[in-house]
């Protein structure tokens, strides 16, 4: 098939999701790095799969054309040896719609990677952004869960396993962090692998500002990891600091959880805030804390922190290869959470420390990262 050719600065995004509203850690990613090749000069055709979120107008802002592919979502998608995540993905259109040119093509997620290894694709320029090491992520998942979802993600950890090595079609690798890294370059070594920071919707670190005299802990309140982390703060973190309200925000908070902080006087609960609203809580918190137990990716409720807010007080699992422990106050008990706690009251957030914090939040520039693409895409047409 003899294609046309492309313009010199165009590329295929292969979404795992409508990536608007930018509002949560994987589509915040997408988002940005489509701005950020948009403001390189780069004309982006999105092929996005459409589920539990309509159509977006705010996409043509930062893609020069948007392709939607329903997600089959039937039971049958269960049974094929691909994951899931693959498999409900696979789509004869999107395929169609990539030959129309020779135009670079970046697959945003193993999720997305169901043509990658398609002999109609194999002299394009294919790009793979790794948000995880997806077997270990899911492999978490099942040892939270019960019934059959346990089962579902142990299988699908399983796949995601012998899945993985479709990679090997890629030309190269974006691992999220440095830890994801030197997973791959370790595992596929034939391939190129390149550290690749999130991107996010900040220029700079945010001027100082009065704080008031609350924690904030913030994240989707209907992820499973991000309820287990609230349940773990209100029964071991709350009741010994007393001396300092709390506020809960997030989306769609579950029931248990609304029920688990009743009884706390000093804690609320702030259910679906506005994008400005939550903006505002993290900037005035006097400490923002987060903690987790799934030591996979990054996640990007960590920059948001540290660029709008004061003092951020994080697990060791939050920062698995971010770089990022020197701009946090990192406790990994109960007992050093509250002792970092009172740390923090006592030394206010300063303009030295917002100063370093800037020096450390360099790696993530959107301007320079996305060089790291466009340069590899030069080299790789100029050979």
């Amino acid at each position: 098939m003899d294609l046309p050719p492309s313009p010199h600065h165009r590329i295929h995004v292969v979404s795992l999701q409508v990536p608007f509203p930018a509002d949560y850690g994987g589509v915040i990613d997408i988002y940005y790095k489509l701005k950020a090749l948009k403001d390189a000069g780069y004309e982006t055709w999105l092929h996005t799969f459409q589920y539990e979120r309509g159509q977006s107008d705010e996409l043509s802002k930062v893609a020069e054309r948007v392709f939607y592919y329903p997600r089959q979502r039937s039971l049958m998608r269960q049974f094929s040896t691909a994951p899931y995540i693959v498999s409900s993905r696979r789509s004869s259109r999107l395929l169609k719609d990539l030959l129309a040119d020779d135009s670079p093509i970046l697959f945003e997620g193993i999720h997305c990677c169901g043509l990658l290894a398609d002999k109609r694709l194999k002299d394009r320029i294919k790009l793979v952004r790794m948000h995880n090491i997806e077997q270990e992520y899911y492999r978490e998942l099942a040892r939270k869960a019960s019934g059959w979802k346990k089962l579902y993600y142990h299988l699908e950890a399983s796949k995601l396993k012998q899945y993985e090595h479709k990679l090997l079609h890629a030309d190269a690798i974006l691992a999220i962090t440095e830890s994801d890294r030197c997973y791959f370059s370790s595992k596929y070594p034939q391939i190129s692998v390149m550290l690749l920071p999130a991107f996010h919707a900040h220029q700079s670190v945010a001027p100082l500002s009065p704080k008031k005299n609350y924690i904030l802990y913030h994240g989707n309140l209907s992820v499973e990891e991000n309820i287990e982390a609230a349940e773990y703060l209100l029964q071991n973190i709350v009741p010994y600091t007393q001396h300092i309200s709390w506020i809960f925000a997030g989306k769609d908070p579950v029931e248990r959880l609304t029920r688990q902080i009743a009884p706390h006087p000093g804690v609320r609960l702030i259910a679906n805030p506005s994008e400005q609203e939550m903006d505002n809580l993290i900037e005035k918190a006097a400490i923002n804390l987060m903690v987790t137990s799934q030591p996979t990716g990054l996640k990007l409720k960590l920059l948001h922190a540290l660029y709008c807010g004061g003092h951020c007080i994080v697990n060791s699992k939050m920062l698995v290869g971010t770089g990022l422990d020197k701009a946090c106050i990192v406790a990994d008990t109960p007992q050093a959470i509250i002792h970092a706690i009172e740390h923090a009251q006592k030394h206010p957030f300063d303009e030295t420390k917002r100063l370093e914090r800037i020096q450390l939040l360099k790696p993530y520039d959107n301007t320079t990262n996305i060089g790291l693409i466009t340069d590899f895409l030069h080299t790789r047409k100029a050979s």
